[in-house]
């Protein structure tokens, strides 16, 4: 960055001000959109973004040219009379002082164009090329006659590159008429839908309450940032799974709907002679490695996998749903077969995008959700199951659950009558011993066997089902409920619904919620509760209605010390680890120790889990001073990296006990 760049930059900031800067009309250096540089290097086709840089720019393309200026580090580009204006950083001070400071943008308030008129006196003051003032109407004239005749060298080097272009229907271009009809359709159908949604006041606030940050709800998010959003995730999407290069046309649909998404339309103010032209430039390619890596809105963790707008209408069960569900669907389809072909690869883009479009997640808070690996088949999931450390009266339960299943499903196709199959269970059981693991599993069952269309699980506790309001719990209930149709709804300790407190607590309402919604769904839905056995036996009694739906229960026993050693070996090969036999042994004497203490609220795999991280951790004090270091002493756990054995029970049952009280 030279000299006069800097002063430049200075200058821009002192006189338009943050505030001014952040909330105004205008765009300065690093925050002008990647798309809006490449619609401006054709609308101002002078400028060279090889040697300059956009310092200040007001963007204002509502019409064919834009009524707005970029200011570089070496000129200023404006329209007047719908021809291209340029002026060198000297040359500012004639239109300054001349009163011409009129950019013909509704975008200007009196404020900014008084600030604007300031800044343009400041850099004439600075004499970046130190003009002398005019001191009389001969020089202005000449000054005039000057700008009109590098204006006409312009315009007629601009005609002659128009004379030279390849004709329209020239079949070697990346970009076609009829490619580009088919986009503009597209953006049609997008601005359309983003037009109702922005005039839904339901919709409206669920974006706001899902991106505000903090307590401050924002003012400022549109359906168009979320599609922006989406699109720039589903191009990424085929970038990243296809063995090749994106070829041109296939950038060119990504930068025409964004750019669209923005208010402008670049098939209408941009010849398809020139649109070709522009896309074997390198800024163009530049445009777009920034714009894959855009972020419109900053996405909360629960968001990273998903279509934000389907998943965001999803949840309030909005009828645009499906449109906006096509037209993310349709731009992958129309990105994908934009060179006549799809490959292997890019149909198994759309694949994925199509199911993550027609069926998101509802993102919810206090709630998980885990989907079905694709293409396994029940054979996989036995194999998980078995690999299983205990559980064996588990394995047997599911086994014979299994076979039920299948000979109810041949009866079925044999026209026979049916057997009473409620699928809803109870786990019970202390934490740590694979409850939800177990869970996941079955929901895997059940959709192989053919009793659920999902099999994923959602799962979820008091917090995610029970609301602080009146009337709130019961909306809470079934938008998790609708998150898990098809699929397996798990509730851990599912006894904290009723804790006994009369009408002080929503928790009773959470209840009678989900067993309407249990009722409704019979056939789409499978309810697993689980928690402490004499805690769940209260509450399964409790209620007349969870005592007739719940039949089912799968009691989980804690491990014994050698399961637990089994299972603090799993985490260390997962981990490229290995244990030393003195290792093994002393660890094999904690384990059996908290075994034959073990307290109610033991938390079995979860203590396993713990111990294992504290391991690591005083390996990698023993192993800081050593050298060398192999991969064999890196791989192996020694004695001492396990922690004393009765300090280590010790303070572990004493956790426990506290946990209990």
């Amino acid at each position: 960055m030279d000299q006069k760049q800097r002063e430049l930059e200075r200058l821009i900031a002192e006189t338009l001000g943050d505030k001014l800067l952040e909330s105004g009309p205008f765009n300065t250096a690093g925050k002008i959109n990647p798309l809006v540089v490449f619609r401006l290097s054709s609308e101002f086709p002078s400028m060279d973004l090889a040697k300059e840089e956009i310092l200040l720019l007001l963007d204002d393309s509502s019409g064919t040219r834009n009524k707005g200026f970029a200011l570089t580090n070496r000129h200023l580009y404006f329209h007047s009379d719908g021809v291209e204006n340029i002026l060198t950083l000297d040359e500012i001070s004639s239109l300054v002082m001349g009163g011409k400071v009129s950019f013909e943008s509704g975008k200007l308030t009196a404020e900014s164009s008084g600030k604007l008129a300031e800044l343009f006196d400041k850099i004439a003051d600075q004499k970046m090329v130190k003009p002398e003032k005019p001191k009389s109407l001969d020089d202005l004239i000449n000054r005039a006659q000057e700008v009109n005749a590098k204006m006409t060298r312009h315009i007629e080097t601009a005609h002659q590159k128009k004379r030279e272009e390849p004709k329209e229907e020239d079949p070697d271009w990346a970009v076609q008429q009829d490619f580009l009809t088919l986009l503009q359709d597209e953006g049609d159908a997008v601005i359309e839908v983003c037009a109702s949604l922005n005039a839904d006041k339901k919709f409206s606030d669920t974006l706001q309450e899902a991106f505000a940050e903090g307590d401050q709800l924002s003012q400022n998010f549109s359906a168009e940032h979320v599609f922006m959003q989406d699109f720039i995730k589903a191009y990424n999407m085929l970038d990243a799974d296809l063995n090749r290069e994106m070829q041109d046309q296939e950038k060119f649909a990504m930068a025409y709907l964004f750019e669209r998404l923005q208010g402008g339309d670049m098939a209408k103010s941009i010849s398809l002679s020139r649109i070709n032209e522009m896309l074997s430039k390198p800024k163009f390619e530049e445009s777009i490695q920034k714009l894959k890596s855009a972020e419109i809105i900053k996405l909360p963790e629960q968001y990273a996998d998903q279509f934000i707008l389907p998943s965001l209408l999803t949840r309030i069960d909005h009828e645009d749903f499906e449109k906006v569900s096509s037209l993310i669907y349709r731009f992958v389809s129309i990105v994908a077969k934009s060179d006549g072909t799809v490959s292997k690869e890019e149909a198994a883009v759309v694949k994925k995008v199509t199911k993550l479009v027609k069926r998101p997640k509802r993102v919810l808070a206090n709630v998980r959700q885990s989907e079905v690996p694709e293409g396994e088949v029940l054979d996989d999931v036995m194999k998980d199951l078995n690999k299983l450390v205990g559980l064996e009266n588990i394995k047997e339960d599911i086994k014979g659950l299994i076979n039920f299943l299948k000979i109810q499903k041949v009866r079925e196709e044999q026209g026979l009558a049916g057997t009473q199959r409620s699928l809803h269970s109870v786990f019970m059981g202390p934490p740590g011993t694979g409850k939800t693991t177990i869970a996941r599993l079955l929901g895997r069952v059940f959709k192989h066997l053919g009793y659920l269309d999902g099999g994923h699980i959602v799962e979820t506790d008091r917090a995610g089902l029970v609301a602080g309001y009146i009337g709130q719990t019961a909306l809470k209930v079934d938008e998790v409920v609708k998150a898990a149709l098809g699929g397996v709804l798990f509730i851990d300790e599912a006894y904290a619904l009723n804790r006994g407190e009369g009408g002080k607590d929503f928790g009773n309402e959470a209840i009678e919620a989900l067993l309407k919604r249990m009722e409704d769904h019979r056939r789409e839905l499978v309810v697993i509760v689980a928690g402490y056995p004499d805690e769940m036996e209260t509450f399964i009694n409790s209620n007349p209605g969870l005592k007739s739906r719940f039949n089912r229960y799968f009691t989980f026993e804690h491990y014994t010390g050698r399961q637990l050693l089994d299972i603090f070996k799993i985490f260390a090969k997962n981990a490229d680890f290995t244990l030393s036999e003195d290792a093994s042994e002393k660890l094999s004497f904690i384990f059996d120790e908290l075994y034959e203490n073990r307290t109610a609220t033991f938390g079995n795999a979860r203590v396993a889990r713990n111990l294992f991280e504290e391991c690591i951790q005083r390996q990698a004090n023993r192993l800081v001073n050593v050298v060398p270091l192999t991969k064999e002493i890196l791989m192996t756990l020694e004695e001492p990296d396990v922690p004393p054995v009765k300090e280590t029970v010790k303070k572990i049952l004493v956790f426990d006990a506290e946990k209990e009280d």
